[in-house]
């Protein structure tokens, strides 16, 4: 089972060390024993999380843990969570409820037409943010930020994109409707990708939610998006379920 959540990685430049002694070896050394330890902690959280899948009070009490619900929205489930420590958390609500001891192959098993998942960073580069800005502001068409998901996605038309208040939160939103795979299928879904930025905090906190898209074309602001992850009321109301500054 992939893990829920695949960050993409790039192949670094060969690098010459020049020796000034043992301490050099040393500090080599120990950064590659944490990029293993990192990497095998990770391996042991994805089958943790893969476990959970099969028992619905684990789904709870991960999806709880990260997303800080009372009670969630009407039509969603659990799906459990996956985190590093430093590092990253993740959560996932899905419209499926698995039976205990079901297994649930990968992202594109755990929808049938509408999901949340969310993700909160420990801390992101400089590229990253700016990246970022520049794609909620609309000063760039995409960002490879969201593709980074097990979820596969392809863009037909956007929808609308804003800001609002989320209390203590600013979000922002964009929203598109997208051929979406889903359980083997493409599917038509509306789709927010949202940022929170919380005060005083400088975590990532980005989010994916989705729900079924009409056939026909829809008009940016039409009453057809009216409750839709396009609608920001909705998006507002949504969000209120959560303490995602938690």
């Amino acid at each position: 089972m992939t893990t829920p959540l695949q960050t993409g990685s790039t192949q670094a430049e060969p690098r010459r060390f020049s020796s000034f002694g043992c301490g050099c070896g040393l500090a080599i050394a120990a950064v590659l024993a944490v990029l293993v330890g990192i990497s095998w902690y990770a391996y042991i959280q994805g089958k943790h999380f893969e476990d959970s899948l099969r028992d619905p009070a684990a789904r709870d009490a991960r999806s709880r843990e990260i997303l800080g619900y009372r009670e969630l929205p009407a039509g969603y489930h659990p799906m459990g969570g996956f985190s590093i420590p430093f590092v990253m958390e993740m959560a996932m609500l899905s419209d499926r409820d698995p039976a205990p001891g079901e297994s649930v192959e990968g992202a594109q098993d755990a929808f049938r037409r509408h999901g949340f998942v969310f993700m909160r960073t420990r801390r992101a580069g400089d590229k990253e943010r700016r990246e970022l800005d520049e794609y909620f502001a609309g000063e760039r068409e995409e960002t490879d930020f969201f593709t980074q998901t097990d979820l596969h996605f392809e863009v037909e038309e956007r929808l609308g994109r804003g800001e609002l208040a989320v209390d203590p939160a600013t979000v922002d939103y964009v929203a598109e409707r997208v051929r979406m795979d889903l359980e083997g299928d493409q599917r038509l879904e509306v789709l927010a990708q949202l940022r929170v930025r919380c005060p005083d905090d400088e975590r990532l906190r980005v989010a994916l939610w989705f729900e079924p898209a009409a056939e026909a074309e829809l008009e940016p602001g039409s009453e057809a998006l009216a409750g839709t992850p396009a609608d920001p009321e909705a998006i507002r109301a949504f969000l209120s379920h959560f303490e995602l500054c938690g």
